[in-house]
């Protein structure tokens, strides 16, 4: 009897041990879940209007027009404004923001661009309207030339919205293009896929890079044909520009889950002022589900060695052996 009471005042003391501990963790995940009022981060995001500005103009010509900052947020948002040059560097049309006066001339736009006020707050759920300015000079030269006004917090925000970004800083791009004879020049220098794989669909990988003196917009698409030489699908090229002495890089996924054979990718897709001037590559490449092959043909070989047996089987049962004895 003692042993038996010393057994269950054990089992009491775990239960009340194990009970504790589900009221400590209850507790401590209660508080950790419920942040401090004061610890909450406010969420400050802001739209600019519009995004990119392209201007097609004349050496000496003008052009004037506005931009706008919304503030989505619920507390106020300051901002100053500069104009800066910028260049694309990689392949996925970054822009690269760069200091006054290190641009070469050639592409530079910064020096041709004013914008009114140069710094503002917007209250909250409001907008800053302000306007731009542009006047090419008349010894531009004829070509694309590359400038950005940028916004820059004049806090340490953390800005999320519609805009060109680069750190912290948002802006809108401007593309200005000024007429005049220039070279327009650009080739696909890659067009792959995976020259071998079991399923579709296909991950295409093209990069076409701008030799010519204005930024460029290719369109057009990728077509598949299977070995007979039958269209089977088209994917359209999605619409980015490139700038001068930069490269862009696209992606297509094209084709079914279930392909067999060898097949053709090409791609053809155009560009220029007129939208004239064609890029054309091709790429061949195989498609097998060889896993699913090599089951059907298991499976296959299985029955036709299943039908053997069972033949044979009958055979033997309709033509039982015949004993021959001896008789003397």
């Amino acid at each position: 009897m003692k042993n038996v009471r010393m057994n269950k005042s054990m089992i009491n003391g775990k239960w009340k041990m194990i009970n504790i501990f589900f009221l400590l963790s209850t507790f401590y995940f209660l508080l950790s879940s419920v942040a401090p009022a004061g610890a909450q981060e406010t969420v400050r995001t802001m739209t600019i209007v519009p995004p990119t500005v392209e201007q097609s103009l004349d050496p000496g010509g003008k052009a004037e027009g506005v931009m706008k900052v919304i503030n989505d947020s619920t507390t106020p948002l300051s901002f100053t404004v500069a104009v800066n040059d910028f260049i694309v560097e990689d392949t996925k049309g970054t822009p690269n923001m760069l200091p006054a006066n290190t641009l070469s001339k050639k592409f530079s736009a910064s020096s041709w661009i004013g914008v009114t006020p140069n710094s503002f707050t917007v209250l909250p759920h409001d907008k800053q309207v302000l306007n731009y300015y542009i006047q090419v000079p008349s010894y531009a030269r004829p070509g694309g030339h590359y400038a950005s006004v940028v916004f820059t917090p004049t806090s340490n925000i953390g800005v999320q919205g519609t805009g060109a970004s680069v750190e912290t800083k948002v802006g809108t791009l401007f593309y200005i293009s000024v007429s005049g004879t220039i070279s327009e020049y650009a080739m696909i220098t890659k067009f792959l896929a995976n020259s071998f794989q079991e399923y579709g669909p296909v991950n295409m990988v093209t990069t076409i890079k701008n030799f010519g003196d204005l930024h460029i917009k290719p369109a057009g698409q990728i077509t598949i044909y299977d070995m007979f030489g039958r269209k089977i699908e088209t994917s359209s090229f999605a619409k980015f520009n490139i700038f001068p002495s930069a490269a862009r890089d696209y992606q297509n996924s094209i084709g079914a889950k279930i392909m067999i054979g060898r097949f053709k990718a090409n791609i053809l897709t155009s560009y220029g002022q007129n939208n004239n001037l064609p890029l054309i590559a091709n790429v061949y490449f195989w498609v097998f589900p060889w896993k699913i092959a090599l089951i059907i043909i298991l499976v296959i070989i299985a029955i036709i060695l299943g039908i053997k047996y069972w033949k044979k089987k009958e055979i033997k049962e309709l033509n039982p052996p015949t004993i021959i004895s001896n008789q003397t």
